[in-house]
């Protein structure tokens, strides 16, 4: 999903969306979010179906 999308659902906003998205990259240490997803992908998480 993209971040407004993301921001619209959860009720807060796009910036709160790339924060949060920069955080868990950076703990992951993933250098893209093309990484990020493979290793979200990887651990089982999967994006919620529409």
């Amino acid at each position: 999903m993209m971040s407004k999308q993301i921001a619209a659902k959860l009720g807060i906003t796009e910036i709160t969306v790339k924060v949060h998205r920069g955080h868990m990259m950076q703990k992951m240490k993933a250098r893209s979010l093309i990484d990020f997803i493979g290793m979200a992908d990887l651990l089982g998480i999967h994006r919620p179906k529409r």
